[in-house]
């Protein structure tokens, strides 16, 4: 019998926010639209201990109608929306994508990313609109401030993208009475057997927004957008590696 068999996955006890791992995300449609920022705007938002491996970044929006609790298969499919800024990043050794901002319209989907890998989700107002011809519109929004706006063409272009897998998150709970955290990790996600229905390429136009109290994507300092991709496609996520527990790493220097 497993652990989860035994114990509540989460709070509150009757009713769990959100069930154990793995998710199933079927049929996801995607826009990704791929820019140059500046290494200073990128290295000023990263967490301690991270360096930008490069200045391509990922600015996306992402629909997912068909999302799976793979160990609760009777609760059925949900489905929500979410979009966010990816970067390249280097922690020691380890390379890969590190989910700097991330906006859903779920409190199981935010909940659940922070609690279980750390991804730093907030509640937000995303929207995507698919037109004839493959052009598509999209917009972030939180605390009445437009985060992302972004449109899409498709296009025959030519580009490279940044190295953005595995995910590298900060993974950090706060102590209740204030001295210090409980949990201070860095996690590595990968997704798992992602397949691919359709993959569009094309030129987009993108705007970045926010304040210096909060969600400053404008900091990213965008300086030239390179090329964007719609994809539709499927993919389970699954639980993380702890790849450093930054509390025993402390307590043992």
């Amino acid at each position: 019998m497993s652990f989860f068999e035994l114990a509540t996955f989460t709070v509150p006890d009757r009713t769990p926010l959100f069930k154990p791992i793995p998710r199933f995300y079927k049929g996801y449609r995607k826009l990704s639209v791929f820019c140059e920022a500046t290494t200073e705007g990128i290295q000023k938002s990263l967490p301690e201990g991270f360096i930008a491996a490069d200045n391509v970044i990922e600015v996306f929006v992402m629909a997912c109608p068909e999302v799976y609790d793979v160990a609760n298969p009777e609760m059925g499919p949900r489905n929500y929306l979410e979009g966010g800024v990816v970067v390249p990043v280097r922690y020691g050794d380890l390379l890969g994508g590190h989910v700097l901002y991330e906006f859903v319209t779920t409190d199981d989907a935010m909940a659940g990313g922070r609690e279980v890998w750390g991804y730093p989700k907030k509640m937000g107002e995303v929207m995507m609109a698919e037109s004839g011809g493959g052009y598509i519109t999209a917009t972030v929004s939180r605390l009445g401030r437009t985060l992302i706006s972004a449109t899409f063409t498709p296009q025959d272009i030519v580009y490279d993208k940044p190295l953005l897998h595995p995910r590298v998150q900060v993974k950090r709970i706060p102590r209740a009475d204030g001295k210090g955290y409980d949990v201070d990790q860095i996690i590595r996600n990968d997704l798992r057997d992602a397949k691919i229905a359709q993959l569009v390429r094309g030129s987009a136009t993108l705007a970045m927004g926010g304040s210096s109290l909060m969600d400053p994507l404008y900091e990213l300092d965008v300086q030239r957008v390179i090329g964007a991709e719609f994809v539709v496609a499927e993919f389970y996520l699954d639980y993380g590696v702890i790849h450093e527990d930054r509390l025993v790493s402390r307590a043992t220097t």
